[in-house]
């Protein structure tokens, strides 16, 4: 029987598990019996959560400060600004995305249903969230839709992908070209 104390209970904070992402696990899914995991985010200035959909888990973001912009439902979905104190549904099987469009760090809550997206966050941990990326869908039911990438970054004025590590002070005044080559061959390169 688990016996309950507050260090398994309580989580001050500024306590949490970096993960390879740019998420904090708060609690893993594996203390809640796999029901659903809670972890915070922080997205940078001008960056954007590459879109996405998951097969097994039901999401939801609750923005703690600032504004994130949403498109749920792929390509020609629904899209919208979520400011501080909302809460925003990504229901399984739908491709989502969401960027900080603005100067200022945005921190939120992601609550994630089932160990589907706790161990893609583990994996990215262990090797990186480009490797983790490329073997998603199998391991994890997440699909990713990168070749959507640039022109969202274009269309929002985004000059960084969270999660992925590249010089982008240097590469913001690069035209669309130029940045989708740069890309194309930074993707390339850190997954295969």
């Amino acid at each position: 029987m688990t016996q309950y104390t507050e260090q398994n209970l309580h989580i001050p904070a500024g306590v949490g598990e970096m993960s390879g992402t740019h998420l904090v696990t708060k609690v893993h899914a594996s203390q809640l019996g796999d029901d659903y995991s809670v972890m915070e985010g922080v997205m940078k200035p001008r960056s954007l959560l590459a879109p996405h959909s998951h097969v097994h888990e039901d999401q939801v973001v609750v923005v703690l400060n600032g504004e994130l912009g949403f498109e749920i439902g792929g390509e020609g979905g629904e899209r919208f600004t979520a400011k501080a104190g909302a809460y925003v549904i990504k229901p399984r099987g739908v491709q989502h995305t969401f960027w900080n469009a603005t100067d200022e760090p945005v921190r939120y809550i992601e609550l994630s249903g089932g160990p589907g997206f706790q161990g893609f966050v583990d994996e990215s941990t262990k090797v990186g969230s480009l490797k983790a990326a490329e073997s998603s869908p199998e391991k994890f039911g997440i699909t990713w839709a990168h070749h959507r990438i640039p022109k969202l970054m274009f269309e929002h004025r985004l000059t960084n992908i969270s999660g992925v590590e590249a010089p982008w002070e240097q590469l913001k005044d690069l035209s669309p070209v130029d940045l989708i080559s740069i890309l194309k061959n930074t993707l390339q390169g850190a997954i295969g």
